[in-house]
């Protein structure tokens, strides 16, 4: 078998693994469903509320506030799997007592890592995705502009910005024994600065640069105009660079910690400790 397949199988083992553990509670899948129309019928009205007098840096990016927002809160799940599937498979997998069983695996601890996101993953894609046509479907949001290839590389430029530092979390947590606060807070930091349902030039201005030097306002602003105005990469080259600086940054902090906790614990051997 080549390294591939074998790295194939492994990855194909995870996600069936977390595909067959959520599917035992059904119920979380009907309320994920059920919060999507929710949060769709929160923004239909907002929008209506205020559909006779839309606010200019809103009509700015050449639509309505519904679809401005959609574009935003579809996409902000990525940032929380990035930052929360890592450190939340090692929690998982401390108090089951199957940690140390994965470590003494061949597959070294960095792609027991990815690969223990990989259904999150899916499943977050598969929300997004149901999330937009829903808001073109049913509400009417416009977004046939869109550029296909300027949004999957803005995504996975977000993907990597977030997971770099979600790995950083999860080796927190596997040598805290407990999930780590650094991700809520950089969680909420760029919900409220990140011109997810609200534009950032609608923030005070001495708020402004604190919010494009966040990853997360970035990554939606590239993808609000690959989506709005059909942007291709070369207008989105500013945007873009950010976040690939992030995300060295981030790997570079992760694999940092990553090594640092494996070899502190093997010395105290204190894995099985939850």
């Amino acid at each position: 078998m080549s390294q591939w397949s074998l790295e194939a199988s492994r990855a194909w083992a995870f996600l069936r693994r977390d595909f067959l553990f959520r599917w035992s509670y059904k119920f979380g899948f009907l309320y994920d469903i059920g919060a999507l129309f929710s949060s769709l019928i929160a923004l239909f009205f907002t929008n209506r509320m205020i559909a006779a007098a839309p606010p200019p840096s809103v009509t700015a990016y050449g639509t309505d506030y519904f679809t401005f927002a959609l574009v935003g809160v579809a996409f902000l799940d990525y940032m929380w799997v990035s930052m929360r599937s890592f450190a939340q498979q090692v929690r998982m997998a401390q108090l089951m007592g199957t940690l140390e069983a994965m470590l003494a695996t061949p597959t070294s601890p960095f792609r027991i890592l990815c690969y223990s996101a990989l259904w999150p993953y899916a499943w977050t894609t598969i929300r997004a995705v149901l999330y937009l046509a829903l808001g073109v479907l049913a509400f009417g949001a416009d977004l046939g502009a869109v550029n296909v290839l300027s949004v999957l590389v803005f995504l996975a430029a977000m993907i990597a910005a977030f997971a770099g530092i979600g790995i950083a979390s999860a080796a927190l947590t596997l040598y805290l024994k407990q999930a780590d606060p650094i991700t809520a807070a950089v969680g909420g930091i760029s919900f409220l600065f990140g011109g997810i349902v609200y534009p950032v030039s609608a923030l005070p201005e001495a708020l402004q640069p604190v919010a494009w030097s966040l990853p997360m306002t970035h990554a939606v602003e590239g993808l609000r105009r690959a989506f709005l105005s059909g942007a291709p990469l070369a207008d989105l080259w500013d945007h873009l660079a950010m976040l690939v600086l992030w995300a060295l940054l981030s790997f570079l902090l992760a694999a940092g910690s990553l090594r640092r906790v494996i070899r502190v614990l093997s010395r105290e051997g204190s894995f099985g400790a939850y």
